[in-house]
């Protein structure tokens, strides 16, 4: 332990157990040791540290002798070396990671060292010892605020932590704090007289019991262990020996020997209300959930005025998913102890029961009480990013971070606020550094950022994170749901069946699986089966909206439009609708007469959809008396031509929303774009029969001289990728060398309009094959242009991308090589688009199977 003055640590009372057997153990050297250490005969232990080696020359215990050996000795590089063998050897020792922090800190790395300390808090939050050495860190950094929070921790998880109270009273000298610097020092005087006394009483070494206990506390849980086998060994009936073995054996993941334990320490003391906490918690950890309750009420009975006990049954309730019950016994719980833990849990309980508010106040509740609690602080920031105020829930994880940048917790927070925002690269990289941090984080985070590379496109790295996931958490039916949608974007439907039985041998009834199968058979056309898993996911959760929204998505695929559309509202409730994170200062429209009113609509999914919602937009304007259109920054000089009576404000989606307060007239009312058709598509004979979207004529021109000039013949744009991984590129795109008996027809010149990179693929067409697609940048840089340019061509041959809804709604033909279980806005069946009259569908009569497509359209350009 740590005084803002002092370079080494301060150190109570040690271990001095001195048992020896001949020969020696690796037990016996260590405890001898360690008690050399205490003594201040530090080179002795260094010959015990090293023999301990010499017979086990893996062990933590003993590397971490030594390396505490050689810091006494004021051998701070062999010191470092030893105690990085030690965590290398068990990381999850807290006082390892503790003296290295030491050795850092008298080494003048200051910031290292407050990280070796954070890690040691994180490893055991209770462990007072390096809560006080953060506060000197953080004394020798100047931030004498911080240090005095460090210390309060200290001091109040070991009431007579007297070097605690020693440090306090020197931060509060030099903030200025005098009555309080004296409170503190007149504190820690009383406990060295209070120590001094007693250890004058007792005149003794601990026993082998009480040095495994104190080794319990400081986290050295592998010792511990060891030392209460040999306590064990001497009094095989001590309920407290088997209590404290059966706690360490927890604590290294050995259930069954902890369990076993633990039971025998409360048959032996069966009003033991500790003993019986213990136990819960074990039996809780293990699943056995009736057991667990029960052990922890009788605790309960026992100790019906203690706090660890109500929150130790709250908990349980928590994990239960009992949150009514959960909150009464944790409001019990901080009624009698007004913690910060206490509050940090009744927040829990009522942010499950939905009660968000409560839960906010109770959150920031907890950080009062605890300014250093970065657990209370991530979590607070969840509850602020599923209300979509991503600004503050980023604030707010930046306060945790700043306190612990390597908090696992604030980093994965952090991530999803990034997700949320659109910013998969940046999640993915702070989930891998989570992992990297704390590889035990195990299923869901693995499940998490497998989740996020099928998002951003990365979708073997995606399969590979899900197949770890599972490795961590088998048959979990979310991640087998998981690889059965990232199996299915790569068309490997057989394997992603076989993941969605295996979920359902585990979980029949599941909402999510059945969901997921549901959107499976809809890909592999077997629609009528699709409706009917949708539908049984729904009985066994009416209230699932992903379920209740591909229901509908299901519907409207099958031109049932009024259901459809009625279902499709339900994507504004659910957690990715950018609405969510949107929060105009206008009421949503909901139908409302709109004469003398003015509306604003906002843009949604992707730039395609910007365009065939769009259709809509003439109807609005003829109810409304103005109409202000937000879009993507691509279409403002297209709508702004289009619907000239509207304000159009082309910008980047961003969650900053005060643009809104300077558009004139000021908008009464808002209303996604995606809604619109609710009101104005809800019949067949609703939809446009004429083109929508008008083009810069002078571009056309340009574009059709630019086009003259390759000579006579049909000129013929075409796109052959659409989408991305989670959204069926693999089933969507196609490749040049797929395209060939199309790219060979006599005659016809091809203009590429596809808008990611294929320079590679047009030379390799060149070069192996001699056809030439041409092609020009500006064309594809900028969406205007590109319109004028499909307005210039004779047709367009195109996959499902955008392209389709940019040349159906300016009116230009198209044909669209459409795939097996195509997309919703396709249709079920049939060769034309309800969108768009211009449109030609030719679709895949089976899974991946391109042929009969290419013939199709080869013979549809010829007879053209």
């Amino acid at each position: 332990m740590r005084t803002p003055k002092e370079k080494k640590p301060m150190s109570g009372s040690q271990t001095q157990a001195a048992l020896s057997s001949p020969p020696p153990s690796t037990l016996d050297l260590i405890v001898r040791g360690r008690g050399l250490v205490a003594a201040g005969r530090a080179r002795e232990a260094l010959a015990l540290a090293k023999e301990a080696l010499r017979l086990e020359p893996r062990d933590a215990d003993a590397l971490y002798l030594l390396g505490e050996a050689h810091h006494r000795c004021g051998e701070l590089d062999l010191a470092e070396m030893r105690l990085r063998q030690a965590i290398q050897a068990n990381g999850k020792v807290p006082l390892f990671h503790s003296k290295l922090g030491n050795v850092l800190q008298d080494r003048g790395a200051v910031d290292e060292a407050i990280r070796a300390y954070r890690r040691a808090i994180r490893l055991k939050p209770d462990f007072a010892e390096p809560h006080n050495d953060l506060g000197t860190a953080y004394f020798a950094k100047g931030d004498a605020a911080r240090a005095a929070q460090a210390y309060l921790k200290a001091a109040e998880l070991r009431p007579d932590h007297a070097v605690a109270h020693a440090n306090l009273g020197s931060v509060y000298r030099a903030l200025g704090l005098a009555r309080e610097a004296r409170r503190a020092l007149q504190r820690e005087l009383a406990l060295r007289v209070y120590r001094t006394l007693r250890g004058l009483a007792r005149l003794r070494r601990p026993t082998a019991l009480e040095a495994a206990k104190r080794q319990l506390e400081e986290g050295h849980t592998t010792l511990a262990a060891r030392m209460a086998r040999r306590a064990l060994e001497q009094q095989p009936n001590n309920a407290a020996a088997l209590a404290l073995f059966g706690v360490a054996q927890e604590r290294l993941d050995q259930s069954a020997e902890a369990l076993t334990s633990l039971e025998r320490a409360v048959s032996l003391s069966p009003r033991d209300a500790a003993l019986r906490a213990k136990l819960g918690r074990l039996l809780a950890s293990r699943g056995e959930q009736a057991r667990a309750i029960a052990e922890l009420e009788e605790c309960v009975r026992l100790q019906p005025r203690s706090p660890k006990a109500l929150t130790a049954l709250a908990e349980l309730y928590l994990g239960k998913r009992d949150f009514e019950h959960a909150e009464e016994l944790a409001r019990a719980a901080v009624n009698l102890d007004a913690s910060a833990a206490g509050h940090l849990l009744l927040g829990e309980a009522l942010l499950k029961l939905g009660r968000t508010q409560e839960a906010e106040t109770e959150l920031r509740t907890a950080i009062a009480l605890d300014a250093e609690n970065v657990d209370a602080r991530a979590r607070l920031a969840d509850l602020l990013r599923n209300g979509g105020r991503l600004a503050e829930a980023e604030a707010c994880l930046g306060e945790a971070l700043a306190i612990d940048p390597e908090s696992p917790a604030a980093i994965l927070g952090l991530a999803l606020v990034q997700r949320d925002r659109g910013q998969p690269d940046a999640a993915i990289e702070h989930l891998e550094h989570a992992l990297r941090l704390a590889p035990g984080l195990g299923g869901q985070t693995l499940q998490q950022l497998a989740d996020m590379l099928r998002y951003a496109d990365r979708i073997p790295e995606a399969e590979q994170r899900y197949r770890q996931a599972l490795k961590a958490r088998p048959d979990d039916p979310r991640v087998l749901v998981g690889l059965a949608l990232v199996l299915g974007d790569q068309l490997r439907y057989a394997e992603a069946f076989d993941c969605i039985d295996r979920a359902l041998q585990r979980k029949p009834a599941s909402p999510h699986v059945l969901g997921a199968k549901g959107l499976l058979l809809e890909l592999t056309g077997r629609r009528g089966e699709a409706e009917q898993a949708f539908a049984a996911a729904l009985r066994a959760d009416p209230g699932d909206l992903d379920v209740a929204l591909n229901l509908a998505i299901c519907r409207l695929r099958q031109r049932k439009l009024e259901d459809g559309w009625k279902g499709f509202e339900l994507r504004r409730k659910t957690d990715h609708f950018v609405g969510r994170y949107r929060n105009f200062p206008f009421p949503e429209w909901q139908g409302e007469p709109l004469e003398g009113r003015t509306i604003l609509v906002y843009p949604e999914q992707g730039l395609g959809d910007e365009i065939m919602y769009g259709s809509c937009i003439r109807d609005l304007v003829a109810r409304a008396r103005h109409v202000a259109l937000e879009c993507n920054p691509k279409l403002g000089e297209l709508f702004a031509r289009s619907f000239a009576q509207c304000t159009v404000t082309p910008r980047a989606r961003t969650m900053a929303n005060d643009w809104v307060n300077h558009l004139e007239p000021r908008p009464d009312y808002q209303v996604p774009i995606g809604s619109l058709p609710l009101h104005f598509r809800g019949r067949l004979e609703d939809f446009p029969t004429e083109p929508y979207l008008v083009p810069d004529e002078r571009k056309v021109a340009a574009w059709k001289a630019r086009l003259a000039a390759l000579g006579p013949g049909p000129k013929i744009g075409l796109s052959w990728h659409g989408g991305v991984g989670h959204t069926g590129k693999a089933r969507r795109s196609l490749t040049l060398e797929q395209l060939r008996p199309v790219l060979r027809i006599d005659g016809l010149h091809f203009i590429n309009l596809q808008y990611t990179d294929v320079q590679a693929e047009l030379a390799e067409a060149r070069e192996r094959h001699g056809i030439s697609v041409h092609h020009w940048q500006e064309g594809i840089d900028d969406y205007d242009e590109t319109a004028a340019l499909v307005c210039a061509l004779d047709r367009v041959v195109t996959v499902c991308t955008s392209l389709v809804h940019l040349t159906g709604a300016l009116g230009g033909p198209a044909i669209v090589m459409v795939p097996f279980g195509a997309d919703w806005r396709y249709g079920a069946a049939g060769d034309r688009m309800l969108w768009y009259p211009s449109v030609r569908l030719v679709r895949q009569s089976a899974i991946g199977e391109w042929s009969d497509v290419l013939a199709s359209v080869k013979r549809l350009l010829v007879e053209a």
